[in-house]
């Protein structure tokens, strides 16, 4: 049993290794077509739109500004390897195994959907402190970009870190306004910070009455206030109990699966396997749920 366990673990790794070398082997020879096009004038991809909602969500949960070096390709590559390894660890469960591999998989997603929220909520509670103290800072300036350079010390993180990172970036490199304020309001993933972000590149294309749009914005996040609170506080506790639920019940079925009895009678009979996949599918609308419920705040 031991020899076997063994030879399970050299095989995962081989199969690990050359899925590894494959990948790299296929980013050299994508990387070789992008320079292909280039040289002749044709438009290359910038980029797949998973990867790019992964780099949002990493900014959102706040995992970007900890650990500057991760990126949606890091979290692609140590999603392979979570893969692999829930499939070793359910594979006594038969063709279950691959729904309840699937759904770890989800899983780090899942938790950093409850990150986000968190620093979503936090945004919204600085929210109406920022406009205060921006119309402030915009009637002495009257720029837009120095404004918001000159209030972030004076609001709450993380919109604090979120305005000072991009700023200071908008200074340092060649990015535009345009661009640098996209940035902040993709990281804050608040759509009222987004209302916000929207009429200042209103007001840098078309110029207009930026103070009176600032009044507005204001009298409707007051409004607004209170109601998305009790909102934003129901997601996120809603969220920590199905994540909670699920983890336990992942656990579980780990443990189940080092049962040789329990083991036989899930694998080989049509009941144990239809109980193994409708307990996966409900953990996987779990985390859907989870998504749903915290892309709606």
């Amino acid at each position: 049993m031991i020899y076997l366990s063994f030879i399970q673990f050299v095989l995962l790794s081989l199969i690990i290794y050359t899925a590894a070398v494959a990948v790299e082997r296929i980013k050299f020879k994508k990387r070789l077509i992008e320079w292909h096009f280039s040289e002749r004038g044709f438009i290359a991809g910038k980029g797949s739109k998973i990867l790019k909602s992964i780099d949002v969500l990493l900014a959102q949960s706040g995992l970007k500004r900890r650990l500057p070096f991760f990126n949606a390709k890091n979290m692609a590559a140590i999603n392979l390897v979570i893969l692999a390894l829930a499939v070793y660890f359910f594979r006594r469960l038969g063709f279950a195994a691959l729904f309840y591999a699937f759904a770890t998989l989800y899983l780090p997603f899942a938790f950093m959907m409850l990150l986000s929220s968190i620093n979503v909520k936090k945004v919204k509670e600085a929210y109406l402190a920022f406009l205060t103290t921006f119309m402030g800072f915009y009637n002495i300036e009257g720029n837009i970009i120095n404004a918001l350079k000159y209030t972030a010390p004076y609001i709450s993180n993380p919109l604090k870190s979120i305005i000072e990172r991009n700023v200071f970036q908008f200074e340092k490199t060649q990015i535009s306004v345009l661009e640098c304020l996209d940035n902040m309001a993709s990281e804050a993933g608040n759509n009222e910070f987004r209302k916000f972000i929207n009429f200042a590149k209103m007001s840098i294309k078309y110029g207009g009455n930026f103070n009176k749009a600032i009044t507005k914005l204001k009298d409707q996040a007051e409004k607004l206030y209170s109601l998305e609170a009790i909102k934003s506080a129901n997601a996120y506790v809603g969220s920590i109990v199905i994540l909670v639920m699920i983890v336990m019940n992942l656990m579980l079925m780990v443990n189940i699966s080092s049962d040789p009895d329990i083991v036989y009678i899930v694998k080989n009979t049509v009941t144990g396997q239809v109980i193994a996949m409708s307990n996966a599918v409900s953990i996987i609308f779990g985390l859907y749920m989870i998504k749903n419920i915290n892309s709606s705040v």
